[in-house]
């Protein structure tokens, strides 16, 4: 599947091959728009200085010069800081080979081809040579099909080598993923993108950003289908990595019918049809809801006091998701103080504020589609205190475009079940617990009580598909520094994901760039910090959601303001005795803060694909984006022996001033409002269902700043795992969010706001508004026939007990049915706690996952098969057409007391839920 050596030879025969392009013919036709592109393109030259160094494209035919143009004009800052030209140019002579080689490459319109096949990005992954790995994986493979046909085949091709799982928010590189064989929706949708736009055929990642339904998001795949006539073509959708027998088609069909907002990235000045929310220099923000659910265009107005329309107020369309209001769009108001978004049939969040005033109002879009916010003229909301109380409904489920033959059907069924047996044999040649330790140098020693058998396996584990990076940099052992116990936390302190996509080079680098550090665990007598602290501060070389690289001695090296007073020459002994001390310390850092803040512009806008600049490509390109410019500064302060982290749940930096973590602003005016002493909140639960409260999806907390409340981010954080639950806040107007959902959608939202003043101490229970109980007559629930049996020989009587029992059927194991086990897993306490049995029945019965689950019997089932109690059961609910999962919980009579098919987040807890009832 890497075939390095056989791509790098294969690249150079098409580099060789496209140097007699002809040199006159023009990339960008259209002489208006060319002329605005060399414009932009010699204003970032003007911008970036770096650039004019980097940059000839004089030698370049034409072609070349004017498509490479279009791609330095308008990329974000990440990709100017952190990749060459060499690249880009690599990226731009193969798609050009696409257009030419495939036989549909002349029926793309010049400007579909631009921005939707040319453009090397996809989302907010890091970048990769995939493009040309995929060109020659799958040129062969689609020849003599039709677009169509073409499209189909390649998902197949990404089906082959990736499957769905949940990860981290960020997304790997396509090769990355093509290594492990497994990624969320966004890398599916980033990989499958990038293998269509490598065979010339125009696609685009498609995200709701927050279902209206249930918490959590999707991200799919349009393509661009020329028409049979070669006069025109539409978009279709396909689920990425997740074939189907027709386009059109995916298990997220009727979902998405229910959305408010379907979106999509243009790269650079996008004059296409589609309905722009975001339009910038730089990029386009497209709404693409129209095709896939009903709309209504609406309009918000917001008025001073005086009842005058207030221009050039910020306008924001939000929507209920994960227990807060999740922005869809953000405008500003223009001269009649108005603002409008296309949005589905539902509930929505309408806000307005000038920064520091702000109102806001629900609006049921399936009844109206006006509303007038009057912002109030009281700006002083310090002793703000407030409980509001809403019922958010989305909109109704639509129906599936495309119904395809059952014969279709299995014969896809049956193709998915060979391409998951052909992935599965890559992924068994992983090493296993049994023989990791074959794969080590056989010189290779260690100390068995600072480094064990089980934390090798541990990181081996966790690196799954690139376990041979993890390996290369065991061979570097042992180290002048190295003790198994720092190697240890060394490795913990990477994610998981960046085990799997981490290189041995850059592992070394980054374990190597403090060696002029004391780092024994408890003997650093030189230093103004514990173990702890430097575990805390100093040893991880990752610090938010940026892809890891090398970092420490580039800083050291090139920042020369102040490694001219680092010597390192007698391995830092002498700048650890002039420097730590308590007061040369915090001048040092303050000095480091003070510099970026002279020499880092910082701007919202120019790193729009929001994948984190590099700590060197910040250096080098001096524009960065307010969160790239936090990681550079913690990076260069760990660079510098300065214990420092970013707080991602809050967005706080945080500096350890030799006795505590101090928090850091790059604001003159914040700096001097950092309170002495922080205010405390402690946050309390008393109810019952659930058991404990989730951050995302029961509960959040929120910040009031410039005039709209931003979301903590405490998911998973420690900090959050029990209660009561006491954390530091910064005094300012908070909001405690919190939501229950009904089985059909439908939310009950909680919003307490109050204020906190330095130094004191709240405390504010979270509490979950009880669901109305359903007035129904037991009589009336749909019934199993009596004698039903779950499996031969068992009926519902008996496995049904006095509890109740789940009937599962997961279908095929794709992304829906794996929510399902995957929170299932997380509730298993509770699920024991109930005592009901659980069936399953599944077309991967060997899945490790689904043996896990408590009290379950699993049942395998052939492909595109129906198994004999889901029929029953199916025809029981009357549903001649369904999604899967198909869940039910059953009581011992038959009754069916909650049922549900399709994709739905939080499944899991609404069975829990009427299991009680």
């Amino acid at each position: 599947m890497k075939a390095k050596s056989l791509l790098s030879i294969l690249s150079l025969l098409l580099i060789l091959s496209l140097s007699s392009c002809h040199r006159n013919a023009h990339f960008l036709t259209d002489s208006t728009y060319r002329h605005q592109v060399e414009q932009d393109y010699e204003a970032r030259l003007s911008q970036f200085s770096i650039l004019n160094s980097q940059l000839n494209l004089d030698t370049l035919c034409r072609a070349e010069r004017e498509a490479m143009q279009f791609l330095y004009a308008y990329m974000p800052y990440s990709d100017l800081a952190d990749y060459t030209p060499a690249f880009y140019l690599d990226q731009v002579r193969y798609a050009f080979t696409a257009r030419k080689e495939m036989p549909w490459g002349k029926m793309v319109p010049e400007d579909i081809f631009r921005h939707f096949v040319l453009v090397y990005r996809v989302n907010n992954e890091n970048l990769d040579t995939a493009r040309q790995y995929m060109f020659h994986q799958l040129k062969e493979r689609v020849q003599g099909m039709t677009m169509e046909q073409a499209a189909l085949e390649v998902n197949h091709w990404c089906h082959e080598h990736v499957a769905y799982r949940a990860a981290d928010s960020r997304t790997s590189a396509p090769l990355a993923t093509l290594r492990t064989s497994l990624g969320r929706c966004g890398e599916e949708s980033t990989f499958a993108v990038t293998a269509l736009r490598s065979v010339g055929i125009p696609a685009r990642q498609c995200y709701t950003p927050r279902w209206a339904h249930c918490d959590d998001n999707h991200a799919w795949v349009e393509v661009w289908i020329a028409n049979p006539d070669g006069k025109g073509g539409e978009w279709k959708y396909l689920g990425a990595c997740e074939p189907d027998p027709e386009l059109n088609m995916g298990w997220f069909s009727i979902p998405s019918t229910r959305c408010l907002m379907v979106h999509s990235k243009a790269f650079g000045r996008y004059h296409g049809d589609e309905e722009v929310v975001k339009q910038t220099a730089l990029y386009s923000e497209l709404n693409l809801l129209s095709h896939y659910a009903p709309t209504r265009h609406v309009t918000a107005t917001v008025c001073s006091p005086d009842g005058k329309p207030l221009l050039g107020a910020t306008i924001k369309f939000k929507m209920y998701n994960y227990a807060e209001y999740y922005t869809l769009a953000t405008y500003t108001a223009d001269a009649q103080g108005q603002a409008s978004l296309t949005t589905g049939l539902g509930d929505i969040l309408v806000w307005a504020t000038d920064g520091t005033r702000y109102a806001f109002s629900k609006l049921d879009v399936r009844q109206d589609s006006t509303l007038t916010l009057t912002l109030s003229d009281q700006s002083d909301t310090s002793d703000q205190s407030d409980i509001l109380l809403l019922d958010i409904v989305p909109p109704e489920p639509g129906t599936a475009k495309v119904t395809p033959s059952d014969e279709a059907v299995a014969a896809n069924a049956r193709r998915l079940a060979y391409e998951d047996s052909l992935r599965n044999a890559y992924t068994a040649t992983f090493p296993t617990k049994d023989n990791f330790k074959s794969y080590l140098p056989k010189d290779w020693l260690w100390n068995q009580e600072l480094f064990s058998d089980a934390q090798v396996w541990e990181i081996v584990h966790k690196s799954e598909g690139n376990y041979a990076e993890i390996y290369k940099y065991f061979e570097h052992w042992p180290g002048p520094y190295r003790s198994g116990e720092h190697i240890y936390d060394y490795l913990k302190s990477y994610s998981d994901k960046d085990l799997r996509d981490i290189t041995a080079d850059v592992l070394q680098a980054q374990e190597t760039g403090f060696d002029w550090l004391d780092r024994t665990k408890g003997t650093c007598t030189s230093c103004l910090y514990t173990y702890d602290v430097y575990k805390k501060g100093i040893l991880p070389a990752r610090i938010s959601n940026e892809l890891v690289r090398d970092w420490r001695k580039p800083l050291l090296k090139e920042m020369t303001d102040f490694a001219n007073w680092v010597d390192l020459s007698d391995n830092g002994r002498t700048y650890l005795k002039q420097r730590m001390q308590p007061e040369a310390y915090k001048q040092d850092y303050e000095a480091l803060r003070d510099w970026t803040i002279e020499n880092i512009a910082v701007d919202d806008t120019g790193n729009y694909y929001n994948c984190p600049i590099s700590p060197m490509g910040v250096f080098r390109l001096r524009h960065a984006d307010p969160h790239s410019r936090d990681i550079f500064f913690v990076a260069a302060c760990r660079a510098f022996g300065i214990p420092a982290y970013l707080d991602n749940a809050t967005n706080t930096i945080y500096v350890w001033d030799g006795t505590v973590w101090q928090p850091q602003s790059f604001s003159i005016e914040s700096i001097k409002s950092i309170p002495s002493t922080p205010a405390t909140l402690t946050l309390t639960y008393h109810g019952k269902e659930p058991a404990k409260p989730i951050y995302y999806p029961h509960f959040t907390l929120q910040k009031l700043e410039n005039g709209d409340f931003r979301t903590f981010d405490f998911e998973d954080d420690p900090r959050m795992a029990s209660f009561p639950a006491t954390i530091s806040i910064e005094p300012g107007i908070y909001c405690l969010s919190t939501g229950n959902r009904y089985p059909d959608g439908t939310v009950r939202s909680r919003m307490e706001f109050f204020s906190v003043k330095a130094g004191e101490k709240v405390t504010k229970e979270i509490i979950l508004l009880p669901l109305i109980p359903r007035e129904e007559d037991l009589s009336s629930l749909p019934k199993l026939p009596d004698g039903f049996e779950i499996m031969d020989g068992v009926t519902l009587a008996d496995y049904a007990g006095s509890t109740g029992c789940i009937l599962a059927f997961l279908g095929p194991h794709r992304e829906p049915a794996k929510h399902l086990v995957k929170e299932m897993l997380e509730h298993s306490a509770a699920f024991r706690k109930w005592g009901g049995m659980t069936f399953v029945v599944t077309t991967d019965p060997a899945n490790r996952e689904l043996n896990r689950l408590p009290n379950t019997d699993v049942t395998g089932i052939a492909a595109g098969m129906q198994d004999p109690a889901e029929k029953v059961l199916a025809q029981t609910l009357k549903l001649d057409k369904y999604e899967y999962p198909l869940v039910a919980l059953v009581d011992q009579r038959g009754r069916i007391l909650f049922h549900s098919n399709g994709y739905s987040i939080g499944l899991a807890e609404q069975l829990l839920k009427y299991s009680k009832q």
